[in-house]
């Protein structure tokens, strides 16, 4: 099982902070979790996203494992 943690808005959006999904595809990337979100949670956003896998700034195309730990976070700025 991978572990998805909502931030922000998208907790809102999806009425959870997290989430498990099992992938059973081999060589699996935070792309494929973020197509099994959108499948799981009708009106998940399609904006820009920032990721990570296990508290690592990840991307798309960032490998993904059983028993990881992947947080989607809405853009946000600091001053």
């Amino acid at each position: 099982m991978i572990r998805v943690l909502f931030f922000g808005m998208l907790a809102t959006k999806t009425g959870t902070r997290e989430a498990e999904l099992e992938l059973k595809k081999q060589g699996a990337t935070v792309s494929d979790v973020l197509d099994e979100v959108r499948r799981r949670f009708d009106g998940f956003p399609d904006g820009p996203l920032l990721f990570a896998v296990n508290e690592e700034q990840a991307d798309l195309s960032s490998p993904v494992k059983d028993g990881d730990e992947v947080a989607i976070m809405p853009p946000f700025s600091g001053g």
